[in-house]
């Protein structure tokens, strides 16, 4: 009797609960996503937006947990979050926080970075401390990143890529050896300008001192060329007589190579002369078919003719006409005249010249 009271009491109470308390799944309580109920101070963060930052979310420093969120609210447009931090966990002033998540739909999290210059002087924050809206940071929404990603999907971006690839592929055609030669040079081209830094680097600056120095100097160069016009009008006007000038000058030289003591100062034509003439000789005397009786038969008319110091000629002129005086069978030359006084000045002046370009020759100038 008493175990069937027993059976029934409990059936009366499990029925009761389920059909007049309607406990549910959002009556249960969520387990604390904190750090424990250890020794703890509050730190306030401000941010621009803190919408997916739920409540009891972890703060975490260089990936360890250290506190957690305890409450949000909003003062002047600005998310004013509440962190408690474990006691023994000291964060410096300047230390920054950033909303983060670990996957693009994961949960958010308050991630802490200390100060660069973080030492064992920097003052820590202290219960009640605020990290201002310069110094941290919000992660981008769910909405933000779904809109990124369509819009890299479906605004054309990935169509224009591969737009662009065909069509360098539809430029290059067959050819795609010779862009691959002329990639390679241009490699190589750039690894020599690299190797060559320093020297290319010289050059301007050795260029860049030339233009300063120049740039200094533009006065002076301005001067320069100011005074060296009526120069270069008087040589613009007599270009001509330069110009005839230049042509005797060269007339003269053409004249003057016939000599070539006076006028190279060589010896090697004259010396090649007489070299050619003792090779004939030689070899008329050496000729197996050469007589001897052939130059003595000329022997007698020149012994006759150069028997001295100087040459002799008995010879009987039949005609003889003289270029200026007229002659009965003979007209006379109309280039030609009498000598005159004149002429005998332009001989001796002719020979005074070669004769001091002689001697200039073989003593030098004095």
């Amino acid at each position: 009797m008493t175990r069937q009271l027993a059976r029934l009491l409990a059936a009366v109470v499990i029925i009761t609960l389920a059909t007049g308390c309607g406990v549910g799944l959002g009556d249960l309580p969520l387990p604390d996503r904190g750090s424990g109920t250890g020794d703890s101070y509050t730190v306030t963060a401000e941010f621009a937006n803190a919408l997916n930052l739920p409540l009891e979310a972890k703060v975490k420093l260089d990936g360890a947990d250290i506190g957690s969120v305890t409450s949000m609210s909003v003062r002047d447009y600005t998310a004013r979050v509440e962190l408690k931090i474990r006691r023994d966990v000291a964060l410096p002033i300047g230390t920054r926080a950033e909303l983060r998540s670990a996957t693009p739909l994961g949960d958010v999290f308050v991630a802490m970075h200390p100060p660069e210059l973080d030492g064992p002087t920097t003052p820590t924050m202290r219960d009640g401390a605020t990290i201002p809206a310069t110094d941290t940071s919000a992660a981008s929404t769910v909405e933000e990143v779904l809109a990124a990603s369509a819009l890299l999907v479906n605004g054309g971006v990935l169509r224009d890529l591969t737009t662009i690839v065909n069509g360098l592929g539809h430029a290059v055609g067959d050819r795609g050896d010779e862009l691959a030669n002329l990639i390679a040079q241009s490699t190589r081209l750039i690894s020599k300008l690299s190797a060559r830094s320093g020297e290319i680097r010289t050059a301007l600056d050795q260029t860049n001192r030339l233009v300063a120095t120049m740039t200094a100097r533009q006065a002076t160069i301005t001067d320069a060329l100011a005074a060296s016009g009526p120069a270069l009008d008087v040589i613009s006007a007599n270009t001509d007589e330069i110009l005839d000038l230049v042509t005797q000058i060269g007339q003269i030289s053409s004249t003057l190579q016939r000599f070539p003591s006076i006028a190279t100062g060589r010896t090697q034509q004259l010396a090649a002369n007489l070299n050619r003439i003792s090779y004939e000789l030689n070899a008329a005397a050496t000729a197996p078919g050469v007589e001897i009786e052939n130059m003595n038969r000329l022997l007698p008319p020149v012994l006759k003719i150069t028997n001295s110091t100087a040459a002799h000629v008995d010879a009987d002129l039949q005609d003889l006409a003289l270029g200026a005086l007229r002659d009965p069978r003979h007209p006379p030359d109309p280039g030609s005249r009498l000598p005159a006084i004149i002429d005998a000045n332009n001989f001796a002046g002719t020979l005074e010249y070669t004769l001091e370009r002689l001697r200039k020759r073989l003593d030098g100038p004095r």
